[in-house]
């Protein structure tokens, strides 16, 4: 039963009405002339009663020939065959096509779950470099930290150095001009002596006189050169002790300097990693993007592909119902 109330002679109205407009009476353009109404295996039903209907009026020998009906025959058997042999080729065609796209559909797949891995992985190594370079950063801040903090003592001790250098300098000016004021006076007591020598034989009686007083001069002397060199032996050692601290103190400055060096040479060698990871993730934020604009232009194909696809198909479906209304129609 016809829905929507559609029935034979409607049909055949609208079909009449096709056929007036000079267009092919399928299946779409009857249901168009019926305002888009009735069911597709309906009007098809109906066309094909219509067509039968129309092939017995042409089997009435009262209206065609012999030879007519046999031109005619052969005629609907060779369109059959045309017909059949078009929609094998389009069918095969089509099989092939929809494989081909199934197999490139799957390949992308296949390149699309590897991107995603390849994606993934390369996240995660990023995150792993960055997390080394603040870890990086962290340590080179300390060894900046550290390498301050140990400029500040060597500065300190090169301040006490040169305090020290300056005492021992001033304890060597000090022993030096009691060098000179020790040879001055035995110089002077020499002197003395070999005046005193000269004039012995003139001033015998006098200086038996007088060397009572000499002796006690000279045992004053005597004090005075002792307390000298004890004063100067104590200046030696004051001197020794100090040169010994300005060694001591030059060793310490050379194991910092030492140490500053190699505090330059770990941060250089920081920086220079630091550089590195830098660039190392620069060189895979490059990556990313050209990742991700593969990753666009694939699904872009992608959709293409599946747009023609859906074409390729709507087409056979097309073509499909016109080969099976000329078949309909050849019957």
């Amino acid at each position: 039963m016809a829905r929507g109330g559609i029935n034979k002679a409607l049909v055949l109205k609208a079909r009449e009405e096709v056929l007036k407009k000079g267009q092919n009476p399928s299946i779409d353009t009857i249901r168009i002339a019926l305002g888009n109404t009735g069911s597709k295996s309906t009007i098809h039903r109906y066309l094909k009663e219509l067509e039968e209907e129309s092939a017995i009026r042409m089997d009435d020998a009262a209206l065609l020939s012999q030879p007519i009906k046999e031109l005619i025959t052969r005629l609907a058997s060779g369109l059959r065959e045309e017909a059949q042999s078009i929609v094998g080729k389009q069918t095969e065609k089509f099989e092939e096509q929809l494989q081909d796209l199934r197999a490139k559909n799957s390949e992308l797949a296949q390149a699309l779950d590897a991107l995603n891995k390849k994606h993934t992985t390369q996240l995660e190594t990023l995150e792993r470099v960055e997390i080394e370079v603040e870890h990086k950063n962290a340590a080179l801040h300390k060894s900046e930290t550290n390498a301050a903090v140990l400029k500040q003592s060597e500065s300190k001790l090169t301040a006490l150095l040169n305090e020290k250098q300056t005492q021992i300098q001033s304890l060597e000016e000090k022993h030096h001009h009691s060098r000179e004021a020790l040879d001055h006076y035995r110089q002077s007591v020499k002197e003395q002596r070999d005046q005193d020598q000269r004039r012995h034989e003139q001033q015998m009686q006098q200086l038996q006189g007088e060397n009572h007083i000499l002796n006690q001069t000279l045992s004053v002397k005597q004090t005075e050169i002792t307390q000298l060199n004890k004063d100067n032996s104590r200046l030696i050692s004051d001197l020794g002790a100090t040169q010994k601290v300005a060694r001591s103190l030059e060793s310490t400055k050379e194991r910092l300097e030492r140490q500053v060096k190699t505090l330059t040479a770990i941060e250089q060698s920081l920086n220079t990693e630091l550089q590195d990871y830098r660039k190392q993730s620069e060189s895979w934020s490059s990556e990313r993007a050209i990742f991700k604009k593969e990753l666009s232009e694939q699904l872009s194909w992608q959709q293409e592909a599946t747009v023609k696809l859906a074409k390729l198909e709507a087409e056979v479906v097309v073509k499909s119902g016109i080969i099976e209304q000329l078949l309909v129609r050849r019957r």
